[in-house]
């Protein structure tokens, strides 16, 4: 009998993606310099293309908080790359049209309009390759939503994406749609994960409901965005600490799918890379933890 053996962490990782023989996931940045002065704590960036590797010093460029995403030709090659409130070209300038993402009034009110830091939110934004398009890149993204007085006020309603064409300003590529709107149910906070269809060309994009564990299948073809499936799975209701730590993740082969969180465990399901549906639900349940109080799952190979 095989068995599944799945590692938890507590640090996270770029949304994960599935792209058969490439290296278009090679170049990864995260933080921001503090201090330009003081050695250790500038913002740092992963080469998967240097042997060996070894983290570097990223003194120029974005600057993140924890919305992040990047992504490389088939080569390895940085064509551009998001701290969720702005694109930059591999250059480390912002493209044009390429500020204001995720822009609304949580941007505006809580974050004051302030991108230097980048944009919050754990596994919230994702670059997918246009199925249509060789030059064309859907950011997949998920901004937060600010009501006074409501509760919660915080919250996160709907799925949008912005366009990147390659082709543009000297192939250092345009935004072109920005802020799209492609679905709308209310969703948890982070979960925000991907994976290539069967047919190595379209790109299933599913995402947990903030309710009801309900989770949805969405398929980006030639076509656009459309929404497959929307299963009830698992065998506790969401509820408001789901969104607080936790995250998802596809094998390498995208057949099993892994939900985890402290407060509800660890889901694994089959999933069918042809349809989009989930199956076969299994769970394990570790405990709450006083101390751990972000998590978060992964794969071994």
């Amino acid at each position: 009998m095989k068995h599944v053996l799945v590692l938890i962490a507590v640090f996270y990782l770029s949304a994960s993606m599935s792209y058969a023989q490439s290296k278009q996931d090679y170049v990864w940045f995260f933080g921001k310099d503090q201090n330009l002065q003081q050695e250790g704590i500038q913002g740092i960036r992963f080469d998967f293309n240097e042997r060996p590797f070894a983290p570097e010093g990223a003194e120029q460029g974005l600057s993140f908080d924890r919305n992040n995403a990047s992504i490389c030709d088939k080569d390895g090659n940085l064509l551009f790359y998001t701290n969720g409130c702005a694109v930059a070209n591999r250059e480390h300038h912002v493209m044009p049209n390429g500020d204001s993402i995720n822009a609304g009034n949580f941007f505006d009110l809580v974050w004051q309009g302030d991108c230097r830091n980048g944009y919050p939110g754990r596994q919230d934004i994702t670059i997918l390759p246009d199925p249509s398009y060789d030059l064309g890149y859907y950011i997949i993204h998920k901004p937060e939503e600010f009501v006074p007085g409501n509760n919660p006020s915080i919250f996160v309603i709907y799925l949008k994406y912005t366009y990147v064409d390659m082709s543009l300003d000297g192939g250092l590529g345009d935004v072109t749609e920005k802020n799209v709107e492609f679905a709308s149910e209310g969703y948890l906070w982070s979960y925000l994960t991907v994976i290539s269809h069967s047919n190595q060309k379209d790109w299933w994009i599913v995402q947990p409901k903030d309710v009801d564990n309900i989770f949805y299948s969405y398929l980006l073809s030639e076509e656009g965005f459309e929404l497959i499936d929307s299963s009830v799975l698992g065998d506790i209701d969401f509820n408001d600490n789901t969104s607080a730590a936790g995250d998802s993740k596809f094998s390498p082969d995208g057949t099993k799918y892994a939900f985890f969180t402290l407060f509800h465990g660890l889901w694994i399901y089959d999933f069918d890379r042809a349809t989009g549906q989930f199956s076969n639900f299994k769970s394990l349940s570790l405990g709450e933890s006083e101390s751990l109080k972000f998590a978060s799952v992964e794969f071994s190979p």
